[in-house]
């Protein structure tokens, strides 16, 4: 009797066992490109992250050389008038 149970049991859990073994087969093999794709974002947010910090160095060195080119405008501007004022005197 126990042999029949045993029997039964077997064939019912055999099948079970061999889809277990294909599921954690094919969980081994997504888990393994699901880390690939972890891995490439993190290199893109990596990138990322580089490209902000580039950014933001370029656009504070952009509005400083701005506050350059203005003020070499305004002492440009102030030279022609002084240059312009003396002219007057060696007449």
């Amino acid at each position: 009797m126990a042999m029949e149970v045993y029997d039964r049991v077997a064939k019912v859990v055999a099948p079970k066992k061999e889809k277990l073994k294909g599921a954690e087969e094919e969980l081994t093999q997504t888990m393994a490109i699901l880390n690939g794709k972890r891995a490439e974002l993190k290199d893109v947010v990596d990138r990322l992250e580089t490209l902000k910090s580039n950014f933001k160095e370029m656009t504070e060195k952009k509005e400083k050389l701005e506050q350059q080119v203005d003020l070499c405008a305004k002492k440009l501007e102030r030279a022609e008038k002084l240059i312009g004022g003396l002219g007057g005197e060696k007449d």
